[in-house]
């Protein structure tokens, strides 16, 4: 077992035995719909930040584009998650490789890992072959993919993060207000003239979290599908499997394959760099056996030990 630390900059992916073994054989990771989280606030905090950033910011306004604009804001953040055609989900990891906090709450009872993934490499949904893909690629729906980014414990940072949302209407009103003609106020090219500030505004909703988790040192990568005739639902891309809160849905993400890659319906290697064990009473024993199966599903990477001196 490799003694030194990994290398800087991966994102680790807490596991325990079945999943390493399933993630590493069928090169899918699973990110989860964001309410079937463990954080029961999940988004909830995000839209109270967004709030009152926005009251801030939004005082005293009487120009007709300004206040359609921050009419739609606070109608996008009173929005129930359930009722949104957008569906946000996400694929957690955390900042560290060796965290007491993520081996006792993910590892699972015996031998546990967590997965060192390049946060620069893209991701792609795995689709069922054969899926149909097209109502959310030309028609009316849309998916992004929004890279890897630390979540929000803080209540300063929480706050600084929703103000640097806000701080972009300026530029957003302008460019409204060069779209609307004849004194005319033309909703459609007002709303595409302020989609980089809505994009911001739903990323902030989910790198916002409550400070109880802030052990768990997380960062975040989210899928966003824009599904307004639930095609999603019925194509195969969105799976389901049981949960603690119910019927969760999930996505299948893969390495993709090929580059700007949004689907595939091929499992491609994910983008694993290096695995760690947990602190175990089995010392170095499985180490040989983890590296020979990482290998054999095509991931010849250091396997890295626990340095926290843990009776787990």
């Amino acid at each position: 077992m490799t003694s030194s630390t990994p290398a800087d900059g991966l994102v680790w992916h807490y596991t325990d035995a079945a999943g390493l073994l399933s993630i590493t054989s069928n090169h899918v990771l699973w990110a989860t719909a964001s309410g079937f989280l463990n954080d029961a606030l999940e988004v909830e905090l995000g839209v109270t930040r967004m709030k009152e950033a926005l009251e801030v910011k939004a005082a005293g306004s009487d120009d007709v584009v300004r206040r359609f604009i921050e009419e739609r804001l606070r109608s996008e953040l009173m929005k129930p998650s359930t009722a949104s055609p957008t569906l946000f989900f996400i694929l957690s990891a955390a900042q560290h490789w060796d965290l007491l906090a993520m081996w006792r709450c993910y590892g699972g009872r015996g031998e546990s890992y967590a997965i060192g993934l390049d946060p620069h490499a893209p991701l792609a949904v795995l689709t069922e072959p054969g899926v149909d893909v097209s109502p959310l690629t030309t028609g009316d729906g849309y998916v992004t993919h929004r890279p890897w980014a630390p979540v929000r414990y803080d209540l300063a940072e929480q706050r600084a993060l929703a103000e640097a949302v806000v701080e972009g209407l300026p530029a957003a009103y302008e460019a409204a207000r060069a779209r609307v003609a004849s004194g005319e106020l033309d909703r459609a090219d007002v709303l595409e003239a302020v989609q980089g500030t809505l994009d911001d505004l739903e990323q902030a909703l989910f790198l916002i979290k409550h400070s109880g988790f802030h052990d768990e040192r997380e960062v975040r990568y989210c899928t966003g599908i824009f599904d307004p005739d639930g095609s999603a639902y019925r194509q195969g891309v969105v799976r389901y499997r049981a949960s603690a809160f119910g019927m969760a849905p999930y996505l299948h993400l893969t390495g993709a394959g090929e580059p700007g890659s949004v689907f595939t319906d091929r499992a491609a290697p994910l983008p694993i760099r290096a695995v760690a064990i947990s602190p175990s009473p089995h010392g170095g024993r499985s180490a040989e056996p983890t590296r020979a199966m990482l290998a054999g599903n095509g991931y010849d990477v250091d396997v890295f030990a626990s340095q926290i001196p843990f009776r787990a």
